[in-house]
């Protein structure tokens, strides 16, 4: 074979590999791209809430064990359960950047037995069977008092839509103890952190009511509105209601300003 004739073959060969890469880069699959469009909860037509089919899937954000609302006795440490919960992706994204828990917004929370004794585990407990599946809601298109809370069921089986709890179920205890916008952000450290929130997750007494629920941004400015007990800020030893979110975040970047002026208009109102 002569020198230009292994040349040739040289140069075949080497268009030949570079056509193969290009045509397997080609066909190769894309990488994932995270859906960044706002995913809303669904109802059916008797407007019971749908468990969505990937909430398992969904962004860790805390994890409790034995929590509970209410006092219980002694015998309830022998139900003590593990509780983890999870939030859908594109309104996690959305509260990371903002701060905010936009409408739509959807939390899990699964409940799990706690599991011992198992080898080889010597001591200690783990998350076991599925005890319960209830979610949280914001949505005020859905329920004027914008958060409804839902039980799926459990142990004898997970139903595939739930009806809105009372609101003294669940609602009441949400809008007097949480710490932003009817969520117990105080106790998601994953969740404040990833937001750079900063939370004091001490047992505390409910905050007590300022300026009678008035919106301390639109009493400032002269104006006097009842803010809704749904979308509130703790401030101190107080409470403040507002009657948007974004009176809310206003407030929330110079409390010191709107708690001291919305103080000060208020006690003009009662002169």
């Amino acid at each position: 074979m002569t020198k230009r004739t292994v040349t040739c073959v040289a140069i075949v060969v080497t268009g030949l590999a570079a056509l193969s890469m290009a045509v397997a880069a080609q066909n190769a699959p894309k990488p994932a791209v995270a859906d960044t469009k706002p995913r809303m909860p669904q109802y059916n037509s008797d407007g019971a809430l749908q468990l969505p089919g990937d909430y398992r899937q969904w962004v860790f954000v805390g994890s409790s064990l034995g929590l509970s609302y209410t006092d219980g006795g002694p015998s309830s440490m022998n139900m003590e359960m593990f509780h983890e919960t999870l939030m859908e992706p594109t309104a996690y994204r959305q509260f990371v950047d903002t701060g905010t828990f936009r409408e739509g917004t959807m939390l899990a929370l699964l409940l799990h037995g706690a599991g011992e004794k198992v080898m080889p585990a010597r001591r200690g407990k783990f998350a076991a069977d599925i005890h319960g599946v209830e979610m949280a809601v914001k949505d005020t298109s859905h329920r004027p008092e914008g958060w409804a809370y839902y039980n799926f069921g459990g142990m004898s089986g997970i139903r595939p839509t739930a009806t809105a709890m009372p609101k003294e179920s669940c609602y009441s205890c949400h809008v007097q103890h949480a710490k932003r916008d009817n969520v117990f952000l105080q106790f998601y450290g994953l969740l404040a952190e990833a937001a750079n929130i900063k939370v004091d997750a001490a047992a505390h007494e409910p905050a007590a009511l300022a300026i009678g629920g008035l919106d301390p941004v639109m009493l400032v400015i002269g104006r006097e509105e009842m803010g809704k007990p749904e979308i509130v800020e703790t401030h101190g030893s107080l409470r403040y209601q507002f009657v948007s979110e974004p009176n809310r975040a206003r407030f929330a970047a110079d409390p010191d300003k709107f708690a001291a002026e919305s103080k000060a208009a208020f006690a003009k109102l009662g002169q």
